[in-house]
C-alpha cells in the first residue's frame, strides 16, 4: 500500500500552491483597483477645488466692479440674460473652456510634468424681471426723507476646473445676488 500513495503529497502541495497563488493574484488586483479609485477621487477633488477657485475669481470680479449696472456691457466673459429662454437654456457653459476668463489658480501635475490648465469662468447678468418673486419696491420713508431702495443685481456664474493629467473635469454653476 505505501507504494500506491507515492506522489499524492506532491499533488496536494501543487493544488495548495495554485490556490494560494490565485488568492494572492485576486488580492493584488483588488489593491490595484482601490489605488486607481483613490487616485481618480483625488483628481476629481482637485478639479472641484479648481472650479471653486474659478467661482471665487468671478465673485471678486463682480465685487471689484465699480458700477454693477454696466458690469455685463464689457463683453468677453460677461453676457446678458434678458429672456426666459435665455435663462432656461443658457448654453454659454459649452464654450467655457475656450472663451471664459482665466481664474488666478495654478496646479502642477506630476503626471504630465507641467501645469494643469487654469480654471475658467463666465458671468451672466440676469435681468431682474426674470427672477421669480423679485419686485421693484416703493421708496422707503425714513424720518421725513424718502430713501430709494437698493437696486438688486442677479448673476449666474459658470466655472470649469481641471484635475491633474486631464483625468478629471468639474463644471460648477452658482448664482449671486448683489
Amino acid at each position: 500500500m505505501p507504494g500506491d500513495q507515492r506522489g499524492a503529497a506532491l499533488l496536494v502541495t501543487l493544488v495548495m500552491v495554485a490556490l494560494v497563488s490565485m488568492l494572492a493574484l485576486a488580492v493584488s488586483d483588488s489593491t490595484r483597483v482601490q489605488q486607481q479609485l483613490s487616485a481618480n477621487e483625488a483628481a476629481r477633488q482637485m478639479a472641484f477645488q479648481a472650479a471653486e477657485a474659478g467661482l471665487r475669481s468671478a465673485e471678486v470680479a463682480i465685487e471689484d466692479s465699480g458700477d454693477l449696472g454696466l458690469f455685463c456691457n464689457a463683453g468677453g466673459e460677461r453676457y446678458n440674460i434678458t429672456t426666459l429662454d435665455g435663462l432656461d437654456d443658457d448654453a454659454h457653459w459649452r464654450s467655457l473652456e475656450s472663451t471664459g476668463a482665466v481664474a488666478n489658480f495654478t496646479l502642477y501635475s506630476s503626471d504630465s510634468g507641467g501645469f494643469v490648465p487654469a480654471p475658467r469662468y463666465m458671468i451672466g447678468c440676469i435681468a431682474p424681471s426674470l427672477v421669480d418673486g423679485y419686485q421693484e419696491v416703493d421708496p422707503a420713508v425714513k424720518g421725513q426723507a424718502e430713501e430709494d431702495p437698493e437696486q438688486r443685481y442677479f448673476f449666474r456664474v459658470f466655472s470649469i476646473g481641471f484635475g491633474p493629467g486631464g483625468r478629471a473635469v468639474q463644471r460648477l454653476e452658482a448664482r449671486y445676488v448683489y
